[in-house]
């Protein structure tokens, strides 16, 4: 029995082995007749394989040159752009463009109404919370995120203008219960970022401001201001559907919270928020950020928003 099974593996193997063979003489048949051992073929082989070769290189080359190009116009418009906006804010600006980051160093902290002014100015966005009307949440804190603007980058009132629609939870809450609070941290820029200053560290300065939202409606003489200072900061705010009916609003201040430094936070008054107290060691600060201007525009503009508390 064991020579048998040792006779069949051998059958076995010569058999593959004569099958080998008949294959590679059935390839060395074709090749010959298509030519494909010709040296002729083997040159012409190597010829494509070079233009191929070629095109890929092309292809890559193109595909670099194409992504040069890109970041050579990026930077170029990046350039002119901050150029543009350089200018402008050189020359006092407009406050017609897109907010953009100002990293300057802060007010003095001894300088709360002071401090409170700046963030405010150079928030483009601002946490509010109100007394939620959702059926699940009823009567709970609730929080969003709105765009503001209280006036032109270095030349704001301080007043804090919304732009709001009865579609988003904001509007829906305050129609029921107009109170609320806003927050503005120097986080939503990048001063405490080049700082190292995390968004809790005190030194990353921000104002809390309790009040009562109110619509600013287009027969108030104040509906132009609120229009230009959300606008004018945020230009795509413009172009909302008209079936949204967003509408401007404003927040009617009651108390304001400066916290900036260690030891807790600060409380300004309404009276002091919209007039700064500006003694002389700080008006080149002043002057700097056009808090108050040559002709105290500021002041007077400021002075006319205090009668509508």
């Amino acid at each position: 029995m064991h020579y048998a099974s040792r006779a069949l593996t051998f059958a076995l193997v010569f058999l593959a082995a004569l099958a080998n063979l008949a294959a590679e003489a059935s390839s060395a048949e074709e090749s010959s007749l298509l030519g494909l051992d010709d040296p002729q073929w083997d040159e012409y082989r190597e010829f494509k394989e070079f233009q191929e070769f070629q095109a890929w290189k092309r292809a890559s080359k193109e595909r670099r040159r194409h992504h040069e190009d890109e970041e050579r116009r990026e930077r170029y418009e990046r350039k002119r752009f901050h150029g543009a906006e350089n200018e402008k804010r050189r020359r006092g600006g407009d406050g017609r463009s897109a907010r953009k980051d100002v990293v300057a160093d802060p007010p003095p902290i001894d300088q709360a109404a002071l401090m409170a002014r700046y963030i405010v100015n150079q928030a483009g966005w601002t946490s509010v919370a109100t007394v939620s009307s959702r059926k699940d949440t009823e009567s709970y804190p609730f929080v969003n995120i709105i765009s503001f603007s209280d006036g032109p980058l270095g030349n704001g009132t301080g007043i804090p203008y919304l732009f709001l629609t009865p579609l988003d939870f904001t509007a829906q809450d305050v129609f029921k219960d107009n109170r609320a609070t806003l927050m503005m941290s120097l986080a939503q820029g990048r001063y405490c970022e080049l700082k190292n200053y995390d968004p809790m560290d005190p030194r990353c300065a921000r104002v809390v401001m309790t009040g009562k939202i109110k619509a600013v409606k287009e027969d108030n003489p104040e509906y132009p201001i609120a229009k230009n200072a959300v606008y004018g900061r945020h230009p795509w705010l413009a172009h909302m559907p008209a079936d949204h009916h967003f509408f401007f609003a404003k927040l009617k201040i009651g108390t304001i919270a400066v916290l900036d430094t260690f030891g807790g936070p600060k409380y300004v008054t309404v009276k002091d928020y919209l007039n700064p107290p500006n003694p002389k060691a700080h008006s080149e600060y002043l002057e700097r950020y056009q808090l108050l201007g040559d002709d105290n525009e500021s002041q007077k503009s400021a002075e006319r928003f205090s009668s509508y508390f």
